[in-house]
């Protein structure tokens, strides 16, 4: 009996999609709960078959975007982005953070050069970058919007991106 309940955990175990849980998102853009629609491409990738292309005519990356309360019930004061940037020569760009209210206006709006967290050009190389809201922003009405934003005519590839929420006490 023992065998046959092991089994069928096994089975439905298997069966079952992989699901983002708690205050960790990622995304290798062969999956998508939780983003938007993005410009893939099969050119130049980290893992997997697709990567997210930003370039002059898609100048706005993949936006991870959720409401306050969508991803804890308590207090955010932090997220930590972590993802794989490969920039062209031409290429800058920024990781933005911001945070709307309700009536869509911006409560909050920071972002980080790719220079200065990705500062090799022409290669694969892992970004990290931590961002801290401050206490007058996280509301559970509002959103936070997390995304690439390209400066320049240039071309840069994102890819793998893990976005880890730290709650206060």
């Amino acid at each position: 009996m023992k065998k046959v309940m092991l089994a069928c955990l096994i089975v439905l175990t298997a069966c079952s999609k992989p699901q983002q849980k708690g205050l960790v998102y990622f995304n290798d853009f062969e999956t998508m709960k939780g983003w938007t629609p993005v410009w893939l491409s099969k050119k130049i990738v980290h893992s997997g078959t697709f990567s997210n292309q930003v370039d002059s005519t898609h100048a706005y990356g993949e936006s991870f975007k959720q409401l306050f309360r969508e991803i804890s019930d308590n207090k955010v004061v932090k997220v930590k982005a972590s993802f794989w940037i490969y920039v062209t020569p031409q290429a800058q760009g920024k990781l933005v953070v911001e945070v709307k209210r309700p009536d869509d206006s911006f409560a909050f709006w920071t972002c980080k050069e790719f220079i200065e967290i990705a500062p090799k050009l022409g290669q694969w190389q892992q970004a990290k970058a931590e961002f801290t809201f401050p206490d007058s922003v996280i509301r559970s009405a509002n959103t936070i919007a997390i995304y690439p934003w390209n400066t320049s005519k240039g071309t840069f590839y994102v890819d793998d991106i893990r976005l880890e929420f730290v709650l206060g006490y």
